[in-house]
């Protein structure tokens, strides 16, 4: 490459945005990494009826972090109001609506533990209640460095948390088998989280609250609260209805096939998440279109979600085999279904910023209201038949509301069908192309290496990431994947 090439700003551009999404993807994916395996070694050590108790009383606790992450958090990205008031106010109801979540979890402990006939989850939820008025405050620091666009401040941050997360819960969960270990690993998170924004951010949030302001927010808040509610609704109905009607154990099965299907999965989509909001916002403050922006991230999403579905789907009876109590290979067929619909959400993903930042935050309540309820009604329908019945209905109620995502994107904000169907499809075929090579070319491998159960897995694995390479380079060629949606 000649001097003229290295001092290209195109190819210094593209050199900075593969950095920063090599980064992203190493700190987003390590708060996964982290939870995955505090999931594998509880699996080690716990009986699934215990990890099902833990399971449930992360359940609500997500409830009020979905709540946290959405909203008022949303206002503080997009809003256009004079910064120093709005990210004053918006501190004060972040924290007081974290607050008031969680004292009402902890005033309904003891009836929840008797719903579910499981008497040590009154105690876990008064423990994880206790930390949630601190996660909130995180929460308006993450939401300032994405206003900001200090992408790489916000990763950072995330790097740091979720390293020290991993390491420390290791430690506990390996000195202290019990699921209050699991407690104290999300009080890990939570506190060096906090500690780490008020290192390494100067922004404070100061004593003024602006009253405009705050009914600015709840109003533009309203209809994102109750669709992130009937999201959770959607997603975690399954573990619900299963705690009530049969047992923590096979709450905890359903969990576990979820929690590794959906852990794997995040890596990819949660930074996703975090650069759509962003550079979305942005263009939605400057007037731009969205449609560009918009298929770029649902192509590019699709072919990363799809090629670690893809792993998911040819390795999760090995790794579970491998590693884990064969109690949980009953959970395998769980995390195939979870592994295929964690790819298919990507509609409702997009949508979400996409109609914020046009203000119609009330077509994303009621879009969200219509697939929760039926949502409800399939798991209500699907429960009896089993786990893996239950399991795949769920990963075709979440397709079909992706076709329906798109076409209120279309109406609502001009983003074309025809370019997102594309992108889907097209990215959908490159990773599908990917599953069967690896599916059909690694049980020859798998017969060439005798090196024991551990060390065959890992040859697997490391033959899934390389040929994940030259997939992506399809993937550009046929222009569904981009660096361009790592960038600010």
């Amino acid at each position: 490459m000649s001097d003229n090439e290295l001092g290209n700003p195109a190819n210094t551009g593209r050199r900075k945005r593969g950095a920063l999404a090599a980064f992203a993807f190493t700190a987003r994916s390590l708060q996964q990494i982290s939870t995955l395996v505090i999931t594998l070694l509880a699996a080690r050590f716990l009986l699934p009826a215990e990890y099902g108790v833990y399971s449930l009383g992360v359940v609500f606790v997500t409830l009020i972090q979905t709540m946290t992450y959405t909203g008022f958090y949303h206002h503080i990205v997009t809003s256009k109001d004079d910064e120093t008031a709005l990210l004053s106010t918006s501190f004060w109801m972040i924290c007081g609506l974290a607050s008031g979540a969680a004292v009402l979890l902890a005033a309904a402990a003891g009836p929840i533990a008797w719903a579910f006939d499981a008497p040590e989850l009154h105690a876990v939820l008064i423990w994880l209640a206790a930390a949630q008025p601190f996660a909130g405050a995180s929460a308006w620091f993450s939401a300032v460095l994405l206003r900001h666009e200090k992408m790489t401040t916000h990763f950072t941050i995330m790097f740091i948390q979720n390293l020290l997360a991993l390491v420390l819960g290791v430690i506990l969960l390996g000195l202290w088998q019990s699921l209050y270990a699991l407690v104290a690993f999300r009080y890990v998170r939570v506190f060096s989280g906090l500690l780490l924004y008020l290192v390494g951010t100067r922004t404070r949030p100061g004593l003024q609250f602006n009253r405009t302001i705050a009914r600015t927010a709840t109003n533009f808040s309203g209809g994102l609260y109750g669709s992130r509610f009937l999201t959770f609704l959607s997603r975690y109905a399954g573990d619900l209805i299963l705690g009530i009607t049969f047992s923590t154990a096979e709450a905890g099965l359903y969990r576990f096939g979820n929690r590794i299907a959906t852990g794997a999965i995040d890596i990819i989509a949660q930074p996703m998440r975090s650069f759509a909001l962003t550079q979305i916002a942005a263009k939605g403050r400057r007037g731009d279109p969205l449609g560009p922006a918009a298929e770029r991230f649902i192509g590019g999403t699709v072919l990363l979600t799809g090629g670690v579905a893809a792993v998911i789907v040819v390795f999760a009876e090995h790794i579970v085999a491998t590693l884990f109590n064969p109690a949980y290979l009953a959970a395998a067929v769980v995390t195939y279904a979870m592994a295929v619909r964690g790819v298919v959400a990507i509609g409702p993903m997009i949508l979400e910023p996409v109609l914020a930042t046009q203000d119609r935050t009330g077509q994303i309540m009621r879009f969200n209201l219509i697939w929760a309820v039926i949502t409800v009604i399939s798991v209500v329908l699907a429960a009896p038949y089993g786990l893996g019945v239950l399991a795949w209905s769920q990963a075709g109620v979440t397709a079909a509301s992706t076709l329906w995502a798109i076409r209120l994107m279309q109406r609502e904000a001009n983003v074309g069908v025809a370019g997102t169907l594309r992108a889907m499809c097209v990215a959908g075929a490159v990773v599908g192309g990917y599953g069967c090579v690896l599916g059909f070319s690694w049980p020859v491998i798998a017969g060439f290496v005798n090196l024991g159960a551990p060390a065959t897995l890992a040859v697997g694995l490391g033959w899934a990431v390389l040929l994940s390479l030259p997939t992506l380079g399809v993937g550009r060629a046929v222009k569904v994947f981009s660096l361009r949606i790592f960038s600010k």
